[in-house]
């Protein structure tokens, strides 16, 4: 077995029992449907870590963007204002990612997580190990982004 697969496998323990031919090939066999309550939880887990992550990085980049007072010089000015936009355009992005975090784990507690939001397939267990905030398979976020 190559490396990467043993990497994979060991990270990823609940898709160890899968032989090497279901593990190359995407099917429902990696699906949230395999994944015991222990599984769960530890995305769950994952989830929660990253949206407290979040929430403190988005506090502190707009406590420091209100901090941030005018400059006498316009210099600084200048550098200090596109410093503040680059923290506030971060903020945003992160400010999405936890809008998705919490999506996926009120999907948790419906019961519908691991479900794909378009096609309504069941998202490979792979991808939700590595994504565990995605709300669509693989094939669906592709054509998303063609």
């Amino acid at each position: 077995m190559p490396r990467s697969d043993s990497l994979l496998r060991t990270a990823f323990p609940f898709q160890a029992d899968c032989d090497q031919h279901h593990f190359r090939h995407s099917d429902t066999r990696h699906s949230i449907d395999r994944m015991n309550a222990q599984q769960m939880q530890r995305l769950k887990t994952l989830l929660e870590i990253r949206q407290h992550e979040l929430r403190l990085s988005i506090n502190h980049h707009l406590q420091y963007a209100r901090r941030v007072g005018p400059e006498p010089d316009t210099v600084d000015q200048a550098a200090s204002g596109a410093e503040k936009e680059s923290l506030l355009q971060r903020s945003s992005r992160e400010q999405q990612l936890l809008r998705t975090i919490d999506s996926a784990l009120g999907r948790i507690r419906d019961r519908t997580y691991g479900k794909c939001l378009s096609c309504g397939k069941q998202i490979d267990g792979r991808r939700l190990a590595a994504v565990p905030w995605t709300p669509y398979c693989i094939q669906c976020e592709e054509e998303f982004e063609q």
